[in-house]
């Protein structure tokens, strides 16, 4: 914790707080640009209910927020709240938008901030996937020899379907590029410079139709919930895998866990869930073609201090009366 005070009319004693701790930032000096703006506190560990969490931000001015949710009963509780940044780009998942700009409080998050920290582990689960790195590790841990039962598929030449081609997806697309898949992807928002490294851009069904993998890197918002739906998973070959590092709630996780069981895809690599942390009866955890890891792929050093700058830089930019990766418009 520390503090000092911003020479700003906005920034003024501001009350900076993390409410979920900050155990990403690894040096303390790094935090110096805030405690240039006002009162920094960072409450040490995650929030143990929603009550004490309301007892963190309740007299915060300024929040930069992880993973708890800030909705309206929270937000009603926050008289003096002005600014939420999201530490990433799920807002939607965690703040209720709507409330926030009814009560005059400005929402930023951090975009782009770990594109190839995403992609790179999209492209790792893609090959531990396909060539059954986590089940044959299993395997032998537990005292067996089985090399043939493991037989894998080369990538190169072999077609990756990219679902949205925002920073991510496009990173998946150079990736995919260097390991000489032949690229195709659909895009909400369809122009020339998304449809880079020999990217072909086609429908929504064809990437289906025609991938041995897809991979997902949408956004999740009103427009993309259930997108993915048994009818487009239906589309997906016998011999074809699905990755999802994007948004749970984005798929009809329940037709894919049931076409999954039925060996009607091949197999699949999650490292987002409906419910974080997953319940105990979770159908992904116990089919044996599903990797599944525990929303990490945004977990590097490197992207952690890209998302560090861009939280600082947003709240700079209202203390000067800027706005800055703000996602409600009609707020102050």
């Amino acid at each position: 914790m520390g503090s000092s005070h911003g020479t700003g009319s906005r920034a003024d004693r501001m009350r900076i707080v993390f409410p979920e701790g900050a155990e990403f930032v690894p040096r303390p000096e790094d935090f110096e640009p805030l405690r240039r703006l006002g009162t920094l506190e960072i409450c040490p560990g995650a929030p143990r209910g929603k009550a004490d969490f309301v007892s963190r931000v309740r007299d915060a001015e300024a929040v930069f927020l992880d993973y708890s949710l800030m909705d309206a009963e929270v937000l009603r509780q926050c008289p003096k709240l002005r600014f939420i940044c999201f530490l990433g780009i799920g807002y939607a998942n965690h703040i209720d938008v709507a409330e926030a700009t009814r009560r005059g409080v400005v929402v930023a998050y951090t975009p782009d901030y770990g594109a190839t920290s995403v992609a790179e582990h999209t492209l790792g689960l893609i090959l531990a996937l396909t060539r059954h790195v986590a089940t044959s590790f299993l395997s032998l841990r537990e005292g067996r020899w089985e090399p043939g039962r493991f037989q894998g598929i080369e990538l190169r030449g072999r077609t990756l379907g990219i679902v949205g081609l925002g920073p991510i997806g496009g990173e998946m697309a150079r990736l995919g590029a260097g390991v000489g898949m032949r690229l195709i992807g659909w895009t909400r928002r369809a122009t020339p410079e998304r449809a880079a490294h020999g990217l072909a851009l086609v429908t929504l069904e064809e990437v289906f139709d025609r991938a041995d993998v897809v991979s997902l890197h949408l956004s999740y918002n009103p427009e993309t919930h259930g997108l993915v739906s048994r009818a487009l998973l239906e589309r997906l070959r016998p011999d074809a895998y699905f990755v999802n590092t994007a948004r749970a709630k984005i798929v009809d996780n329940a037709a894919l866990a049931a076409l999954l069981e039925a060996g009607r895809i091949a197999g699949a690599a999650l490292d987002v869930h409906e419910d974080e942390p997953p319940p105990a009866e979770y159908a992904f955890r116990t089919l044996p073609n599903v990797l599944i890891t525990p929303h990490i792929g945004y977990n590097t050093g490197e992207a952690s201090a890209n998302m560090l700058r861009i939280a600082i830089a947003t709240l700079e930019a209202y203390c000067r009366g800027e706005r800055l990766h703000v996602v409600n418009p009609a707020s102050p």
